[in-house]
């Protein structure tokens, strides 16, 4: 960061002594501070190369060590193991993504950098001033540059639970999930929670596309389809997550049909016997 601090407090002295007297003066220091800007920053590569890793990670704790069946009461290994082309290519487009959102978030940051410069430098009165807070405009402009390391852990946590869930919901709908139970952290200490996610906690959201709808034995609860709300791991820094129900026993008597409700009581019924 040294050469961009030191490009910064040349360019406020330059407007402190000159004012705005030029739009030249202002692009020649606009092009130099978003230059020093972005070299002062962590490189692309280096950032995409953790965020692969990061993205690995969780794919080798879910799917190659198998805790991705702590969502899915009832799936067997052998549906995970059988998914798993789809789970890595699910890996490499998440792969992608993050790529992507790497290089706008270091753009965006830039640009707010040299915007917040040339919107304070254009306001120097031609001829300087001698009421410049050096220190202030400088923490000023600065600031959306100096939250970047923040940002990329923040991007690196956001895409990890976004891809976890999208893993569990491949998971989910191949292995004929009927609902999902949302689970809010909301209780973890200093988890910023979002007020709705809080308020569907332990609701059961019935999915629209299921073999048990399908053949008419459930319906949506209180709570509706899943789909008509935002997934778990959608919204920015939401680390809810879902569990999945696979058997219509799992829901509330409400979320059951006459149909429904006559196929559990047969089952069960055959259970008694031991047939």
């Amino acid at each position: 960061m040294n050469s961009f601090y030191k490009t910064l407090t040349e360019a406020v002295r330059e407007f402190e002594e000159h004012g705005f007297d030029s739009a030249e003066r202002l692009a020649y220091w606009v092009e130099r501070i978003r230059k020093a800007a972005a070299e002062s920053l962590t490189p692309e590569s280096v950032l995409e190369d953790a965020m692969r890793k990061s993205l690995a990670g969780v794919y080798r704790k879910l799917v190659d060590d198998g805790q991705i069946l702590n969502a899915h009461p009832g799936i067997s290994r052998f549906t995970v193991d059988r998914l798993k082309p789809r789970l890595r290519a699910e890996l490499d487009r998440r792969v992608l993504v993050s790529k992507s959102l790497i290089k706008l978030n270091r753009q965006q940051m830039i640009e707010k950098t040299t915007q917040r410069f040339a919107g304070w430098a254009s306001s120097i009165p031609a001829g300087g001033s001698g009421a410049v807070e050096v220190r202030e405009t400088k923490d000023h402009i600065r600031k959306a540059l100096a939250s970047m390391p923040f940002t990329e852990r923040r991007l690196h946590i956001d895409q990890g639970h976004k891809f976890a869930a999208a893993l569990n919901e491949i998971v989910a709908v191949d292995g004929g999930a009927i609902a999902m139970r949302w689970n809010s952290l909301w209780r973890r200490p200093g988890y910023r929670y979002r007020k709705d996610h809080r308020e569907r906690d332990q609701k059961i959201y019935l999915l629209r596309n299921s073999w048990a709808r399908d053949k008419g034995l459930v319906k949506p609860g209180p709570d509706g389809y899943y789909d008509d709300i935002t997934k778990v791991g959608e919204e920015v820094s939401c680390s809810c997550f879902a569990t999945w129900v696979y058997s219509i026993g799992k829901l509330p008597e409400t979320m059951l049909t006459i149909k429904g409700r006559e196929s559990l009581e047969r089952v069960r019924e055959r259970i008694a016997a031991g047939k």
